[in-house]
């Protein structure tokens, strides 16, 4: 078994077509179906089932697709990290994170980085998206580090910051004028939540068990912003991290006073465990440990 003849089955797999694959791959269509024969020989079964001009993936070919997929993506970091280790290659950093982070500690943490003269070869793609979908993508090899509230045993998470929790009502609201609120006070009014999949909803879930109350929940929303809006239009209040667009809403953003930190989450710094980090990630990641882990 070689190296091209699992890209040719890749490329095959994913267009499920010879001529197409072939044109793709920059080879003869003999020499990609010969390819594949043989690779079915060594293997002893069918990776692919011929109806008339049409092919389609086996049983076998969809679960031996997914092994292939994972050993062409770890040869390419491979060879990205020994790039990079010789000084080739341009240093680039897959970093994730949500939207009430951005324009806080973000920003604190580039202007930081670049400080230091190693690092001024570094650069990054961000991707911004709720803390759920950071954390998928990150198990997914899609980032090397992501700030997000969700861990598990596939990842390596250090603590970062401590981030509060804010009573959001509208203007008009009877607390609106308040310095600060308890969770009794709010605790009966209809309120907005994030989605099921968002650690701030389960957060909340939580506080609400805890006191034995059942939320009278109005809407669902994917993300903070969507949040604000509901409460502006008066549907009600919600319990939300600083985010930028609390000044532009019509709303009023109020400490909540509680003696268990209940209303206080933690924002992880993660990086997957099955994964080396690039010499770039590695100062990347050395640097938020360094300056910015919590106890």
């Amino acid at each position: 078994m070689t190296l091209l003849q699992l890209q040719y089955f890749k490329a095959l797999a994913q267009i499920l077509h010879y001529t197409k694959a072939a044109k793709e791959l920059h080879i003869a269509q003999p020499s990609l179906s010969y390819s594949i024969n043989e690779l079915e020989k060594e293997l002893g079964i069918k990776l692919f089932d011929k109806e008339n001009r049409k092919i389609r993936l086996t049983a076998y070919g969809e679960q031996f697709l997914t092994y292939v997929e994972k050993i062409l993506a770890l040869l390419d970091e491979s060879v990205s990290v020994l790039q990079q280790m010789a000084g080739s290659a341009l240093q680039v950093v897959n970093l994730g994170y949500f939207h009430s982070i951005s324009t806080s500690l973000i920003p604190s943490i580039m202007a930081g980085i670049y400080s230091q003269e190693e690092n001024r070869g570094v650069r990054f793609q961000f991707l911004e998206a709720t803390s759920f979908d950071i954390f998928s993508q990150l198990k997914n090899g899609k980032l090397d580090l992501a700030f997000c509230m969700h861990r598990d045993e596939n990842v390596e998470s250090i603590a970062i910051m401590k981030q509060p929790l804010y009573l959001t009502v509208p203007n008009n609201h009877p607390l609106a004028e308040r310095s600060f609120v308890t969770f009794e006070e709010f605790s009966q009014e209809p309120i907005v939540m994030l989605e099921k999949s968002s650690s701030l909803r389960a957060q909340m879930d939580q506080i609400f068990a805890q006191h034995e109350i059942i939320p009278n929940v109005v809407f669902e929303v994917r993300e903070c912003n969507a949040a604000l809006q509901y409460v502006a239009l008066r549907f009600g209040i919600s319990v939300l991290p600083q985010v930028p667009a609390m000044e532009n809403e019509k709303v009023s953003v109020i400490p909540i006073m509680d003696d268990h930190q209940a209303f206080v989450r933690t924002v992880y710094l993660s990086w997957a465990k099955n994964r080396p980090l690039s010499p770039a990630a590695l100062r990347v990641k050395n640097y938020i440990v360094e300056h910015y882990a919590t106890p």
